[in-house]
This record gives structure tokens, C-alpha cells and sequence, in this order.
């Protein structure tokens, strides 16, 4: 007898074929059986298996090949045979064992179009096990993938999945072929839902399908999407890189102004996530000196201690210097300061009181003074809104500072949206 083996792929992220054919496994293909004795197709040993049905052109092509095979012979030779092997395949036992046929003179020639053909040809036949067929459409998958044919290669991938086939990861192999196919909306739309589909079941979500979304919508300019996918990111993997990675994407979306950036900056120093000198010296910046000296001075001697003053020294440095006496003043000054501002009916004068105690970390002032200013003409809502989330945050008022994340729109939404997970993640 003649017998084939497909193995399951050894490495799915070069995408190359694992297909090991030997001469001992899985599917037995009878190579001396008369014609006759192939067509009797339910004569069988004591419990009625129905015997294979192959046809008499095919048996008088095949058989040859097989003996051939049997007795050693190269199959890589046999290459000029195979149209006359696929021409005689006539019924579905003779399509099953002329693509096994294939795919051994496949193998040995390492020609993947050969490989591709051969799989194609067994699983068009029906009689693929269904133990196997998840494996097989994976591998015929990765060879249309591997051949540019990215649609096909999607159906074959759909129907390893549909058949509970999960190694090589079908689902990120589908977001792959629309990736590849200049299909990267359709492509991120299909990812987050798989996505989702694995958080509702309880399965861990594997970063690199988040990191390869946001990499692919970042690059594509696809804002919506790459704010998903941002969101996503530091949602599933909240660590101190991914927030930074997370709050620099958002900077690097919009031109905001100086008060949009400390909010970021701040959530960068939330979550541990000040990575480099340039996020020090983007805080102290969009602090001003002459706003928010304090947290200016805080922030730069922070900067020291962690070792991350390079370039940025001379800048932060006289920065410093002309924050440190502001600091000292206005310190003293805070209370008086408040009391104005919680007597005053002026919104300004209203919100700026509320910017010291955030900044001076005075939370519960912050909260009283903002909620206050919050429906005032000519405030701006946005703002207050996410600033009194951080001062409800700062107090473990997890659920409040959620709601108030949650109701700014406009700009600084994606700012909010990032202060929302993060106050997600302290509970409470």
C-alpha cells in the first residue's frame, strides 16, 4: 500500500507549508486493486463499510504510479503525469487519492502551486475526515496566502475556523487578507470583532492582534479605528508602555493646545507611563510656569530623580527657576485663593481657582469648584468636565469620574476616553 501523512504547520508566521508526506499514516490508498474490485463498492469486513469507488480509467492511471512509488522510485519524476491523473478522476475517491498523489510529487519538487493544487483536489472531493478538514483548509490557506491569493485564502481560513481549527490563528490570518488586499477598514472592523467575540467568551485576547490593528489604522490614517484600537490597547494590556504609547498616539492625532497636553500629561504620570525627557518636558510646558508653578516644579525635580534629564536639562532647569518662587507664593495664597473663588460668580475666576487645587492636589476643592463652573456661560465644558473626572478620580470616586469622562465630546473626547479606562482600572 501506498500511505500519506499532512502534519499540522510548524511555523504559521512565515506562512510556509508543514505539510510532511511519509510512508506511513493517516490515509491508506490501495495500489493493486483490479477494477473490478474497486468498483464493488459494499463488500466489507463484518460490519458493512462501504469500500472506495474508484474508476477504471483512474485505477489504470493511478496504479502505476503507486507501484512505482512503492518500489522507491522518485514521485518528484512523475511531475508530467499528474495531468493525466486529475483527467482521469472521474468519481470522488479517485479525486481524494489523486490530489494525496499530488501532493507527494509536491512535496518532493517544493513547488507550493503543486501543494496547493493537491490539497485542493482532496478537499474538493468530499472525503477529506472531518477530524482533519479544520487542518487541511488551514494549510490550503497559507498556500493562497503565500500565492497573493488573498480572497481565496480568506475562505479557506474561514473554513478552518468554522471547523474548530484555531492553531496558526485563522481569526488573525482573515484580518490578514483584507490587510493584504488594500481592505484595512473591512479588514480592522472583522479584528475588533473577533476581538470582542473572545472578551465575551472569557478568552485571553492576544496583544499582537490589538498592536497589529492599531499599527495598521495608525499608518492608514483611519482615526476612528486607530482611537479604537488605542483604547483597546491599554483596555486588555494596561502596562506602563502601552500608556505611553497610548497617550503619545493621541498627541500625535491632533494639534492640541497647551491645556489638552498637560491633561494627557497628566494620565501619562497616573499610569506610570512617563517614558522619556520629552514627556517631562511636554508636562512641564503645557503646565506654564506661571498657571501651575507648583506641579512645573514637581514635575522637573521628578524628571531628576528618575534620571531623565538630557537634552532637555538647560530648558527644564530655567524653567524651574522661574517656577519655584511663583510655587512658593501661591501656596501660600491657596486658601484665600479658593475662598474667591468659591464666593465669585465670575466663571473664570471660578475655574482658574479649581485649576490651582488640581494642581496643588486639593481634590475635593477641585470637584466643589468645577462642578460649580459647569454650566456657566463661556466655560469651556469639555475641559471642566475632564478635569473634575481626575479630581473625582483622585478621591476614589471611581463611578462619578467615569460618568464625567464619559460626557465629554468634541476634541478632548479621546483624552476623556483614556481617563475613563484608566479609572476603570483603579475599580471601586
Amino acid at each position: 500500500m501506498i500511505f500519506s501523512r499532512l502534519l499540522r504547520p510548524a511555523s504559521s508566521s512565515s506562512f510556509a507549508l508543514a505539510a510532511v508526506l511519509a510512508t506511513t499514516g493517516l490515509f491508506a490508498v490501495t495500489a493493486a486493486e483490479t477494477p473490478a474490485h474497486a468498483q464493488k463498492k459494499k463488500k466489507d469486513d463484518q460490519k458493512g463499510a462501504e469500500k472506495a469507488n474508484y474508476s477504471k480509467e483512474f485505477v489504470a492511471v493511478y496504479q502505476p504510479l503507486a507501484q512505482q512509488v512503492e518500489a522507491g522510485a522518485d514521485v518528484a519524476t512523475f511531475r508530467g503525469q499528474i495531468p493525466a491523473l486529475t483527467a482521469a478522476a472521474t468519481t470522488a475517491d479517485d479525486r481524494f487519492v489523486a490530489g494525496n498523489m499530488i501532493l507527494q510529487i509536491a512535496q518532493k519538487t517544493k513547488d507550493e502551486a503543486l501543494q496547493r493544487q493537491g490539497l485542493e483536489t482532496m478537499l474538493q472531493s468530499g472525503k477529506v475526515p472531518a477530524a482533519n478538514l479544520g487542518q487541511y483548509n488551514m494549510i490550503a490557506g497559507q498556500l493562497a496566502y503565500n500565492a497573493k491569493d488573498y480572497p481565496a485564502a480568506r475562505t479557506y481560513f474561514e473554513t478552518a475556523l468554522a471547523n474548530g481549527y484555531a492553531e496558526g490563528n485563522p481569526q488573525a490570518m482573515i484580518a490578514e487578507t483584507y490587510f493584504q488586499n488594500g481592505q484595512q477598514a473591512e479588514g480592522l472592523t472583522y479584528l475588533a470583532q473577533a476581538i470582542e467575540a473572545r472578551k465575551a467568551a472569557g478568552q485571553p485576547v492576544d496583544e499582537k492582534w490589538i498592536k497589529r490593528g492599531l499599527s495598521v489604522a495608525y499608518t492608514n490614517k483611519l482615526a476612528d479605528q486607530t482611537s479604537q484600537y488605542n483604547r483597546m490597547l491599554v483596555a486588555n494590556s494596561p502596562t506602563a508602555a502601552n500608556w505611553a504609547d497610548a497617550v503619545a498616539i493621541v498627541m500625535g492625532g491632533a494639534n492640541y493646545p497647551n491645556p489638552e497636553v498637560l491633561d494627557l500629561m497628566r494620565l501619562a504620570r497616573a499610569t506610570d507611563a512617563m517614558r522619556d525627557e520629552g514627556f517631562y518636558a511636554d508636562y512641564a510646558e503645557a503646565a506654564d510656569y506661571r498657571k501651575n508653578p507648583g506641579e512645573v516644579v514637581a514635575i522637573i525635580d521628578e524628571a531628576k530623580a528618575a534620571g531623565k534629564l538630557g537634552k532637555s536639562a538647560a530648558f527644564l532647569n530655567d524653567i524651574r527657576s522661574q517656577a519655584v518662587g511663583r510655587a512658593v507664593s501661591d501656596k501660600k495664597d491657596l486658601p484665600n485663593i479658593l475662598k474667591s473663588a468659591q464666593g465669585s460668580s465670575d466663571a473664570k475666576t471660578i475655574v482658574n481657582g479649581a485649576d490651582l487645587a488640581l494642581s496643588y492636589g486639593d481634590y475635593p476643592a477641585a470637584e466643589l469648584l468645577y462642578t460649580k463652573a459647569m454650566n456657566m456661560p463661556g466655560v469651556d465644558k469639555g475641559l471642566v468636565q475632564t478635569r473634575l473626572g481626575i479630581a473625582q478620580l483622585e478621591q476614589g470616586k471611581t463611578a462619578q469620574a467615569k460618568a464625567s469622562f464619559g460626557s465629554v465630546t468634541g476634541t478632548r473626547a479621546p483624552i476623556a476616553q483614556l481617563w475613563s479606562i484608566h479609572a476603570e482600572q483603579q475599580g471601586g
